[in-house]
């Protein structure tokens, strides 16, 4: 009876840990999962480098930051809103920095899970991340306006009274999970941008390339609902 007895509650124990593995909770020694799907947030900051000047100046480094919001409808796909916005600072030779522009951006991507398509029943602290979408931007720069409406005249943009184009994101994001609602992330993102209408050195009046583009590199940190 004894025997018996002792075989059931190591049936229930295995089973019960079995379970607590499937759904990725703590049971004794094993390890806390991080959560799969559903909704989470981020939230970056950085600098930005690149973006297209004229000859006459180039530009700085300067800082970027982002957020998003996005909803994972399995392990592997997910679908997530972003804004972003990036400083641009041009300098002329060894002259101070004397104009400073800002570009806002909302973008709509699909996220995947790379590691996930590999092996996805593998527990892991670590991910990589890709993810690609499209948007708007405005490019602002106050200094311009100032310099415009000075001389009687007007600062004009289609919407929000600003520089606006279309762009292209593409990003690698890699991903430590702290526990299962808090990883940290490193983002590398590449936007690609269409009919910008003047260089970032704005003030010079040259006209920019059909196809324009930087890069933002950020760290931050992501927030799941479980």
């Amino acid at each position: 009876m004894k025997r018996i007895f002792i075989i059931l509650l190591i049936t229930l124990f295995s089973t019960a840990a079995f379970s607590q593995m499937r759904s990725g909770r703590s049971m004794g020694s094993l390890k806390i999962n991080w959560h799969k799907t559903g909704w989470f947030i981020d939230g970056n900051a950085g600098i930005r480098l690149l973006g297209q000047t004229s000859n006459l100046a180039t530009t700085d480094l300067a800082w970027s930051g982002n957020a998003g919001l996005g909803y994972f409808f399995n392990k592997k796909i997910a679908i997530k809103g972003r804004l972003d916005y990036n400083q641009f600072n041009a300098s002329y030779g060894a002259s101070n920095v004397v104009d400073r522009s800002g570009s806002a951006a909302a973008s709509l991507e699909v996220m995947v899970r790379l590691l996930e398509l590999i092996s996805p029943n593998n527990y892991r602290k670590f991910e990589l991340n890709i993810h690609a979408g499209s948007g708007l931007t405005a490019i602002y720069n106050p200094s311009l306006k100032r310099e415009i409406e000075a001389n009687g005249g007007e600062y004009k943009g289609k919407l929000f009274n600003a520089d606006n184009l279309g762009h292209i994101i593409v990003g690698l994001t890699p991903q430590y999970h702290l526990n299962s609602r808090l990883s940290l992330n490193l983002d590398v993102s590449q936007f690609t941008q269409f009919k910008q209408f003047n260089t970032y050195d704005s003030h010079n009046g040259v006209k920019s390339k059909d196809v324009t583009g930087f890069v933002a590199i950020s760290a931050g940190l992501t927030f799941r609902f479980l």
